[in-house]
């Protein structure tokens, strides 16, 4: 059996004001030290500390600066980030020690809290409740009660920040719920202490649409616990033949209510036959 090696870096801190590096404890079965290329490698096991946060997997490779501190850890193999209620799993990691920032990548998942994530890029910054998910695939259990279900979103970017229990989806935003689809540039999900979504606001151009109608306008407001979505903001509607606009859209997904406010009618009808 490979006896277990440890190394512990304490590194002195640069000037006050500039990025700070933070000592690493580092542990792995196996070490390989490349005095002249600054690098060493650590394999089987391989586990790496930092204030709090805990990385393990397959392989790290440690990259020393001129000081001998460390200045960037590369991991591969079964990747594993644990820091507090935050977790990423992935094929590899990329940590800068200076910054704190930490990228996983090769099909990643990021967990905090109650909510799991999909995506191809995730990153979180030590010390910081933040985490950040590029090309989100994001799926929410929803236990109201309701016939809706699940509520599935996918967007090009999400940020999660946990203390506030807010999720902010930028870019080509797409929220399903049942046969509901919400699409809007942006869209902010609020959610309690379960890791359930109890609101979604969403603005800069939006659209929902359900079977036979929908909804347009410049912002909307889903209140997911009562299944309730307004769209205000020079809003318009069509369900069957009958299209509408107003000062506010209200309509009950599910049902075949549809509440406007201020609203004007056009109702399509199809020419008779003869020309008349």
């Amino acid at each position: 059996m490979v006896t277990a090696l440890l190394v512990s870096l304490c590194l002195s801190a640069p000037d006050a004001g500039a990025l700070l590096a933070r000592p690493v404890e580092l542990r792995a079965d196996r070490l390989e030290v490349a005095n002249k290329e600054l690098r060493a490698t650590y394999s089987g096991h391989a586990n790496a500390v930092r204030d709090g946060v805990t990385l393990t997997c397959d392989r790290l490779e440690v990259q020393l600066d001129a000081h001998r501190e460390v200045k960037t850890i590369t991991a591969s193999g079964e990747v594993v980030v644990v820091d507090g209620d935050r977790r990423a799993t992935g094929d590899t990691a990329s940590w800068d020690n200076a910054s704190g920032v930490l990228v996983v990548t090769g099909h990643p998942t990021a967990r905090q809290g109650t909510r799991e994530v999909e995506g191809e890029k995730v990153t979180f910054t030590t010390g910081v409740d933040r985490v950040e998910i590029e090309k989100a695939r994001t799926r929410v259990e929803a236990t109201d009660g309701g016939t809706g279900g699940a509520v599935a979103i996918d967007a090009d970017r999400l940020v999660l920040e946990q203390q506030r229990n807010v999720a902010t989806w930028s870019g080509h935003v797409r929220v399903t719920r049942g046969a509901t689809v919400l699409t809007a540039p942006e869209i902010t999900a609020h959610y309690d202490e379960r890791g359930e979504i109890t609101r979604v606001q969403a603005k800069g151009g939006v659209e929902a649409a359900e079977r036979d109608r929908w909804a347009r306008g410049q912002r909307a407001d889903y209140d997911v616990k009562r299944g309730v979505l307004v769209v205000t903001g020079n809003p318009e509607a069509r369900q069957g033949k009958n299209r509408m606009k107003g000062s506010k859209v209200t309509f009950l997904p599910g049902t075949d209510f549809v509440e406007v406010e201020n609203a004007t009618t056009v109702i399509d009808v199809a020419p008779k036959r003869g020309g008349q």
